[in-house]
């Protein structure tokens, strides 16, 4: 994902743990800002860390097959951070991006535990 101006820069925390990262444009995005400052418990899977949340308001045209390494979505009832597989994630139809994390901080989330409690803050 390339930065635009529409783009809003969020700090994710773990712990003392702080990644950099931004929310894009999408209508789904803009309904998460609203939400900010946004804490949630994740579990550590093969991919990604994910946890059930409540829907927002999405456009389907915004939904996309697959996900980049770095991608934050918030579909199918679910928030997550997709650290791995985007390789293999072409054939996952609605992903709904709402942000991304940019590479050079990817390492910091693929060294989080098991169990994380993440809070999402505008910058």
């Amino acid at each position: 994902m390339r930065a635009t101006s529409h783009e809003t820069p969020v700090m994710l925390t773990v712990g003392s743990t702080k990644i950099p990262a931004t929310l894009n444009d999408t209508r789904t995005a803009q309904g998460f800002l609203q939400k900010l400052p946004f804490t949630i418990s994740l579990q550590r899977y093969e991919v990604d860390y994910c946890a059930p949340t409540a829907p927002l308001d999405t456009d389907q045209k915004e939904t996309q097959h697959g996900w980049s390494n770095g991608d934050i979505g918030l579909f199918g009832g679910w928030f997550t951070l997709l650290f791995d597989g985007e390789e293999s994630s072409v054939n996952t139809p609605g992903v709904m991006v709402i942000g991304h994390i940019d590479q050079p901080h990817l390492d910091r989330v693929k060294q989080l535990g098991d169990a994380i409690t993440l809070t999402v803050e505008r910058v």
